[in-house]
């Protein structure tokens, strides 16, 4: 049989073809779509769980002191070795705090800040070693361990990440295998330092921070949201909280429900319009980066946990904090019908059979 011009990867159909792509159901926008709709009403009982979770899972005042004063101490000493005549060899044009620690939405336990420092020319290794080196006699009573993205700094418990690159981004492919930075390593903290600047423009609200950090951590607890990197959390707890019909940003458990309801809808899913990556080229979703099964597996968690809010079982997603692993979706479901009250079932697998058209056609068929 000769083989569909369809059937290609995802990544390819999702750039080219955008005539297949839909917009999912979103609740908040339902008012302009059905008149008289009233917006859902804030849950306290939700709003409470989500408030405790959010007290563990944000770090003390003395963990925050502690990553900051490390984290400042460090870029101290790299912009020290920037302005210092002695050392002007270094070629270091810029230094950049970056990650959750800048932003704001570290959680309680992850003692770790992140910097990139750009330099004129590209990184090799033997550069980032030497600089490493110097900072040992700066930062008296820190370690320095060497990575390949370039080193680490650590001090009680706390661990800066020094990433370099340099810094005309087009100058990346130019680097070689074993002398320089990787390529990739040095994509990321441009990407990095991207990420900072739109997350200190559209992710400042404290209800933003809230939900991230809250979505964080069902990441780390759940196998269906272990598939959200950081900079897909960062974007669609923005996107819950700010975009809407009104000015006005929704509460922390409103968001979360939102958060919940387009990811059941199918907003990650397979040719959904979703979210714009606006760092990437040919007009890129940000949820491309997930393979087809793991888009569906998030699909499906997100559209249980639906049914459990529904139901009120809140204790089934909130009250085991630390598994000893990752929380499957039969697992979950298990222990939501384990309690009084209605059952639910696995949601069944799409058929990674389908080409990306058969897969458009049917989410379209069964919305």
């Amino acid at each position: 049989m000769k083989e569909s011009k369809h059937q290609c990867s995802y990544n390819q159909f999702t750039i080219r073809s955008h005539p297949f792509s839909y917009t999912t159901f979103d609740p908040v926008y339902c008012s302009s779509i059905f008149p008289g709709v009233d917006p859902l009403p804030e849950n306290e009982e939700l709003s409470s769980y989500l408030m405790q979770i959010l007290s563990r899972v944000t770090p003390s005042t003395n963990e925050t002191l502690s990553v900051g004063t490390l984290a400042y101490r460090v870029m101290e000493s790299l912009e020290s070795l920037a302005f210092a005549k002695s050392t002007s060899d270094f070629g270091i044009q810029r230094t950049s705090l970056v990650g959750s620690f800048k932003k704001g939405t570290l959680l309680a336990g992850h003692k770790v800040a992140d910097a990139v420092v750009l330099l004129r020319d590209l990184p090799t290794i033997k550069l980032t070693r030497h600089i490493g080196h110097v900072l040992t006699e700066k930062l008296f009573g820190c370690e320095i361990i060497y990575q390949p993205y370039g080193f680490d700094v650590e001090q009680g418990g706390v661990c800066v990440r020094v990433v370099f690159a340099v810094e005309n981004v087009d100058g990346i492919s130019n680097g070689q295998e074993g002398v320089h930075i990787s390529q990739s390593d040095q994509k990321l903290a441009h990407l990095a330092v991207l990420h900072g600047r739109w997350a200190e423009q559209n992710a400042s609200h404290p209800n933003v921070k809230a939900l991230i950090r809250s979505l964080k951590d069902l990441r780390r607890r759940f196998v269906g949201f272990s598939h959200l990197n950081p900079w897909q959390i960062d974007m669609i707890a923005s996107h819950v909280i700010m975009d809407g019909p009104i000015a006005e940003p929704l509460s922390l458990s409103a968001g979360f429900h939102r958060f919940i309801q387009i990811l059941s809808s199918g907003f990650f899913a397979p040719s959904s319009s979703g979210l714009l990556d606006p760092f990437r080229l040919g007009q890129r979703r940000v949820h491309v980066t997930m393979s087809l099964a793991q888009q569906d597996e998030l699909c499906r968690t997100a559209q249980t946990v639906c049914k459990i809010l529904k139901m009120g079982k809140y204790q089934v997603l909130f009250d085991n904090m630390c598994p000893v692993k990752l929380i499957t979706l039969e697992e979950l479901v298990n222990s939501a019908n384990a309690l009084p009250g209605e059952k639910i079932s696995v949601p069944n697998p799409i058929d990674l059979g389908l080409s990306p058209v058969e897969i458009v056609d049917q989410n379209r068929i069964s919305d």
